[in-house]
């Protein structure tokens, strides 16, 4: 049963990635055509200008084995103006098809100097909570006061003493009013 199962993840590996490489192959083509001529991507910006006029534009300079997802995804973004992404999105399904995502970077910022022995809890506890990969920076800020402002990808933790002595200030502001 498990033999099956890890042949036909590598079959199904197989097929994401033959697709993979197509989309990638025809989204370079693309912002290549586009990039390479302005009418183009004027025309695909346009929104006075039919989506059928715009297919028609695309079939003329991508070639022909191009998916039909391609051309509604580049249809799609041309309605959207995000025809600058197009490098993006592919890197994007890359990440999306490997399994793998970039590493995220996790910023420490003390008030003081942290000894290795900290830095260390500090990095299990992390990759315990966000999982291996992390990218650590530690750095020394003394306008917290004291305690730490970490910063995990898009999320912040400040547990410092400015942080704190700000929002004191803000409710006994409040309060006075």
């Amino acid at each position: 049963m498990g033999d099956n199962s890890a042949r036909a993840n590598r079959y199904a590996q197989a097929v994401l990635q033959a697709m993979l490489e197509r989309w990638q192959s025809s989204l370079e083509q693309a912002s290549k055509a586009i990039g390479a001529d302005d009418n183009l991507s004027k025309l695909l910006l346009d929104k006075q200008v039919s989506a059928a006029e715009k297919r028609k534009a695309l079939i003329a300079v991508l070639p022909e084995d191009t998916p039909d997802e391609i051309y509604n995804l580049l249809l799609l973004m041309g309605q959207e103006g995000d025809l600058n992404l197009i490098g993006d999105v592919s890197a994007s399904l890359a990440e999306a098809v490997s399994g793998q995502r970039a590493p995220l970077k996790a910023e420490i910022a003390s008030a003081v100097e942290l000894s290795e022995e900290e830095q260390a809890k500090l990095r299990s506890k992390l990759i315990s909570e966000y999982g291996e990969g992390l990218v650590f920076s530690f750095r020394v800020d003394p306008s917290l006061l004291g305690g730490l402002r970490v910063r995990v990808g898009d999320h912040l933790i400040d547990n410092s003493v400015a942080s704190r002595l700000a929002i004191l200030r803000e409710s006994l502001s409040s309060v006075v009013r």
